[in-house]
């Protein structure tokens, strides 16, 4: 099994510093606060991309501003991490988003901004964070204990998700009392305070590529990383398995919308949000005190996704407003499990040098599958409520009312589901319940080389190349693993 316990006293202070642990936190949260500014501004300066641009070419190219240059530049941003290190990564991210909010706060002070203007400055900030995430995923060996990864990895999920989930609310109270320009504004005094955190702190030195291998394209570093992670096998079945349940999660973005505004205003779409993000915070405190579940893949990957897949099925039988807030909070409480654990795994079996690469191909497979998920949910939804008939006014975006696909023939599917608005979204959120648990049993029981990543591959962390400095890289077989001074398995 993973050794997570410390390592003697003389390899821990030579690998990381003393005030490790602190300074992580304190770096997290500061970042945490850059993040969640780039996340508000969307719903701060109240841009609808389907609303404020009528041709569909104008609505496609501002979504690919959005969303599209993400995937794309994630793996170059964890190469230029692996390269450079994390302090230029956030100082350039930071600095970046600072001038970039400080831009858009002036053109909506002077009047002068347009609505694709400000979609471009939230794309801007977006291609910013790739180096960010990059920076503070790959840190935590660096500062963090090795028997401590679960818990720094236990609010990983709040980084990206906060203000997503609870932005509506949060947006609702701030514009009733404060200007969109001034909003803005603070958020740039939060970027400001993560980049004096981030100058003042000593990160520790890790080994650099050579002179000459500094010379390679980026584009030639991350293949390096991606043939080290698919040497190491079962990683990329894991990176497979966050994508899917990703797409899952974009395609609920619609589908548990259309299911919520088919019987409930916007307050109760704002509830449920709210719920999902509150099992969010609860799952990460736990997480925080007691860590990741100690059998990494079987009770944290696959696991919480069977809770997930569970939580999902179980909020779609004959919906309401309650049923769908219980459900929200367990499957986004689950789901912060998850991703804990993939971090915690990916710190503990890859080594640091390739660790920045590694979460930017993550973040390229699990953003791509999102897009796909949301977009693809979305024409599903086009298509179905185009042709429905019981459009009544709202236009092709008529159905987000609730309207059309409320017809249930079957009586069968009447004591499911029950009969309504919204009843087929519904539907949609139980058939992909049921497909998570269908994935989740087929790594169970057809996947070995996941199952036993724990056992199968070697820890890499900084304190355990300080005690094994010729480790081979290259996975081996559980019987190899155990064969490590004092009998303990690696």
């Amino acid at each position: 099994m993973t050794n997570v316990e410390a390592e003697p006293s003389a390899v821990r202070s030579d690998a990381l510093p003393a005030s490790g642990i602190r300074t992580y936190i304190i770096l997290w949260i500061s970042q945490w606060l850059a993040c969640a500014a780039v996340s508000f501004t969307v719903f701060v300066i109240s841009v609808n991309i389907f609303v404020d641009f009528s041709a569909v070419w104008i609505v496609a190219a501002a979504y690919a501003v959005l969303f599209v240059p993400f995937p794309i530049l994630s793996p170059f941003a964890g190469a230029f991490v692996d390269r450079y290190g994390q302090r230029p990564a956030l100082l350039i991210s930071n600095i970046g988003t600072l001038l970039n909010l400080s831009i858009l706060a002036y053109m909506m002070i002077s009047g002068l901004g347009t609505p694709f203007y400000a979609v471009c400055a939230v794309g801007i900030s977006t291609i910013l964070r790739t180096l960010q995430l990059a920076a503070i995923e790959s840190v935590v060996p660096l500062l963090v204990p090795k028997r401590h990864y679960g818990r720094a990895n236990g609010p990983r999920m709040l980084l990206t998700g906060t203000f997503v989930l609870a932005g509506p609310l949060l947006a609702y109270l701030l514009l009733s009392v404060f200007a969109p320009s001034t909003i803005v504004i603070a958020e740039c005094v939060l970027v400001v305070i993560a980049i004096i955190v981030v100058s003042r702190i000593q990160f520790p030195g890790v080994d650099r590529p050579s002179p000459e291998a500094t010379t390679q394209s980026l584009g030639r570093d991350v293949a390096d990383a991606y043939r080290t992670l698919r040497a190491r096998r079962g990683l990329l079945t894991m990176v497979g398995f966050l994508a899917i349940v990703s797409g899952v999660l974009g395609a609920l973005e619609v589908a548990a919308s259309g299911t919520v505004l088919g019987f409930a205003d916007d307050s109760g779409a704002i509830a449920v949000s709210t719920s999902c993000w509150l099992g969010m915070v609860v799952a990460s405190i736990l997480m925080v005190v007691w860590g990741v579940p100690r059998k990494l893949v079987m009770g944290g990957l696959l696991g919480a996704g069977l809770v997930f897949a569970v939580a999902l099925v179980a909020a779609a039988v004959r919906p309401n407003l309650i049923l769908l807030c219980v459900g929200g909070f367990i499957a986004m409480g689950s789901l912060a499990v998850v991703i804990a654990t993939f971090q915690t795994v990916m710190h503990l079996k890859v080594e640091q040098r390739y660790l920045g690469r590694a979460v930017g191909l993550k973040n390229t497979a699990v953003t791509l599958s999102h897009i796909v998920g949301d977009v693809g949910t979305l024409v599903l939804g086009i298509s179905i409520f185009a042709n429905s008939g019981k459009d009544s006014g709202g236009g092709v975006w008529g159905w987000r009312q609730g309207h059309g696909w409320d017809d249930v023939d079957s009586p069968f599917l009447k004591v499911i589901i029950g009969d309504g608005p919204g009843r087929g979204w519904a539907l949609f959120m139980m058939l992909i319940g049921l497909g998570v648990g269908a994935v989740v049993a087929y790594l169970r029981y057809r996947k070995p080389a996941l199952l036993h990543v724990e056992d199968d591959l070697p820890d890499v962390t900084p304190m355990d190349r300080l005690s094994r400095p010729t480790e081979d890289l290259t996975p081996v077989r559980a019987s190899e693993a155990t064969a490590t001074p004092g009998g303990r398995s690696a």
